[in-house]
């Protein structure tokens, strides 16, 4: 399940930041590569457990239970509760949710600290909410035994820690106290650090987190100590590896989504470019730039200011990888953002957007994967290397296996359709109807004649699932109207399309908490029957799966162990509605939910920031970019085969009416390794030697004085 979030409590101080790999260089005041703290911050002791500040281990772990529900669900708690920080020598969560993967910190055999929320409120069984030892929603903190900072008043200083975090509905936070525990004046909060916001998969890595004034003025800095705070519900949080060490002067970074913001742009952290992770070829208008732009956050994770003078990018670079060969070709497009000052410790970060300069590297390269990198950058020495770049890719598709093939989301390995991480629902059922499904853009529907051939849909059945073996959902095509920028109400879209979604053996064929996958293949006209209207130029349509049973004569209501849970991949293109105009929306997933009552919400992000829908669409109709089969203009037809070829290419023409024609062979670079010329052709078949030329991908043009028409091809 997954809890919407709309908005959460602005963090109080300064900064985190989660990061992959290790930093450069610091000096480690305390903790793990320093000379002090290695055994407390590798939790190589059992902790203690107490009520006061006056009472805190000296030299242990200090475990507080703050508060936890009282049971009865009537919102009642008990302080101090049972809830506790404990240490665990398996790095594995014993909750009936939390999956089986277990902690992978490099000290984990040491011994490593758990806030196991899910199996205190459960005791390790499904469907047996508030039964375990402690109830939630949960408060508990754990605390350091002393820390001596002696030497380091006025210094900015950095906590570096590892965290595996699966985060339901809960806050972490971070604070700093240097009186031994009786205030806490400095706090981080850790939410704002995740590279996704939801229970599936869990968040890992090492986090560094910022205090620049924590020190500032005190003297006697012998009795300092750390405290990492769980608030709320599910599913669980465990830390390792900690390290105290003086903050970096400079400490550029790609932002991270922030989601203690409810701005749609802090909830992202980088632009994918396309909107989709699969496009087809049919789909792109290489004129038509509104779903093609790049940006994202830089944030500045060090103790000094950069200013203009300090030269801030961001910088991006497309490599490309033929969906044929495997060949790699790099820097098939390149560009640079320039950022003004960004302030130390500045948490959110600075964003910048911008549309790319055009689309000729997909007229040139086509199908295939587009690996995509951002990296940020100054002049000054930097603190951090790992933190400074950021990836995605997204593919072209045009040809089998994904044959016109568009998704926001992965493909599975195991069957290559449509992927799904995790499951997802609306908490706080039962629901009368919910429907969920992604936006997405046809530049050229009606004049390329693009037809929605077939879909398919990913489901998951909870653990807990006890609803009908069969039932009948809804796939919905609705054509959506930007002109009000966000989707706040079901009077934007107008239904063009329905199919139905027929699910059988469910509970037996498909067992509770597994994934079943529905293809539909029939979309009709949904207001007059009929085959489905056809797609409009520059049109946005909303495309769902709606779950409805009462629609059907079944139950009215139904909640999480009634209907299948909808399939989502975590894939992050949530900044992407920042671009949002009075003429385009940039393909959000919303999700719409009806109560009992019959009053009818919509959530224009969704699930959350980093979901969406296990959506497979696969479109019909040639492509109007380069492809590997015929392209054609008025009166003439170009054809180059076989392709891809080693030795001999055959370039077969036919015109209207006779005329001379002008062989060009380029390469990638478009640097002419052959010229050929025919006279007075009106049809033939010419055969190039290309066995000298070296492997990759070229472009033969077939010129005549009516114009030109061009072909890609591969030399093996």
């Amino acid at each position: 399940m997954v809890k919407i979030n709309l908005m959460r409590l602005a963090a109080f101080v300064v900064i985190c930041l989660f990061v992959a790999g290790t930093t450069n260089a610091q000096t480690k005041v305390w903790g793990v590569g320093s000379a002090t703290g290695v055994a407390d911050a590798e939790f190589s002791s059992a902790f203690t457990q107490t009520g006061t500040a006056a009472s805190y281990g000296a030299t242990v772990w200090t475990a507080l239970s703050v508060s936890q529900d009282d049971g009865t669900g009537t919102g009642n708690t008990i302080t101090p509760g049972n809830a506790y920080w404990t240490r665990s020598l398996t790095g594995l969560s014993q909750g009936a949710y939390a999956g089986s993967t277990p902690a992978s910190s490099a000290s984990m055999s040491n011994g490593i600290a758990i806030f196991d929320s899910d199996f205190m409120d459960n005791g390790g069984v499904q469907g047996a909410f508030g039964t375990g030892t402690s109830p939630s929603d949960h408060i508990g903190e754990l605390i350091s035994p002393r820390i001596d900072l002696t030497g380091y008043t006025d210094s900015a200083l950095v906590v570096q820690f590892y965290l595996f975090w699966r985060n339901f509905y809960s806050d972490l936070t971070l604070s700093v106290s240097t009186d031994d525990g009786l205030t806490w004046p400095h706090t981080v909060d850790l939410d704002v650090l995740l590279p996704c916001n939801t229970n599936d998969p869990p968040s890992e890595g090492m986090v560094r987190a910022l205090f620049t004034n924590a020190t500032a003025g005190v003297t006697n800095l012998t009795q300092c100590r750390i405290k990492f705070g769980f608030d709320g519900g599910y599913y669980y949080a465990m830390l390792d590896d900690i390290t105290i060490e003086v903050a970096p002067l400079y400490d550029i970074a790609m932002g991270n989504p922030d989601n203690a913001s409810n701005n749609l742009v802090d909830n992202g952290n980088f632009v994918k470019i396309g909107s989709n992770a699969y496009i087809p070829s049919i789909n792109v208008d290489p004129t038509d730039l509104r779903e093609w732009f790049w940006g994202g956050k830089v944030a500045n994770y060090g103790a000094v200011t950069l200013y203009p003078q300090d030269s801030v990018a961001m910088y991006c670079s497309i490599d490309f990888v033929d969906a044929i060969t495997g060949l790699t070709t790099s820097g098939v497009y390149t560009d640079t953002m320039w950022f003004d000052t960004v302030y130390a410790g500045d948490a959110s970060g600075r964003s910048n957007i911008e549309y790319l300069r055009d689309l000729s590297f997909l007229s040139t390269y086509g199908e295939g994967r587009y690996n995509v990198k951002y990296w940020a950058a100054h002049k000054n020495s930097d603190g951090t290397a790992s933190n400074d770049t950021v990836t995605h890719n997204f593919t072209i598709t045009g040809s089998s296996p994904l044959t016109n093939y568009l998704s926001k989301a992965r493909i599975a390995s195991s069957d290559s359709k449509v992927f799904a991480a995790t499951g997802v629902f609306p908490g706080g059922g039962p629901y009368a109807e919910y429907e969920y499904g992604s936006v997405y853009y046809f530049p050229k529907g009606a004049s390329d004649s693009i037809s929605i051939d077939s879909i398919d849909f990913r489901y998951r059945l909870a653990g807990s699932f006890t609803g009908a073996a069969t039932q009948t959902l809804f796939l919905n095509v609705y054509e959506l109207d930007p002109s009000a920028g966000v989707l706040n109400d079901g009077n934007l879209l107008t239904q063009i399309g329905v199919g139905v979604v027929s699910l059988s053996g469910l509970g037996t064929t498909v067992t509770p908490n597994s994934y079943g996958l529905t293809t539909v293949t029939s979309l009709q006209d949904a207001s007059a029957g009929g085959p489905m209207p056809a797609l409009n130029d520059n049109g946005f349509y909303y495309i769902s799966v709606k779950i409805a049973p009462g629609a059907l004569g079944g139950s009215p209501t139904f909640d999480v162990e009634d209907v299948p849970f909808h399939g989502a991949d975590n894939q992050n293109w949530y900044m992407n509605t920042a671009m949002t105009t009075t003429d385009s929306v940039i393909n959000p997933s919303p999700l719409q939910i009806t109560d009992p009552a019959g009053t009818t919400t919509w959530y224009w992000t969704g699930f959350g920031s980093d979901l969406v829908p296990s959506i497979g669409i696969y479109l019909g109709k040639q492509s109007t970019i380069t492809s590997t089969t015929v392209w054609e203009t008025e009166g003439a037809e170009l054809n180059v085969f076989p392709n891809p070829t080693s030795d001999l290419l055959n370039v077969s023409v036919k015109f209207d009416e006779a005329t001379d024609v002008t062989y060009i062979l380029t390469d990638v670079s478009g640097r002419v390794v052959m010229f050929i010329n025919s006279n007075n052709v009106s049809q033939e078949v010419k055969t190039i030697d290309v066995s000298t030329l070296t492997s990759g991908v070229y472009m033969l043009t077939a010129k005549t004085a009516n114009g030109t028409s061009t072909e890609r091809f591969i030399k093996k």
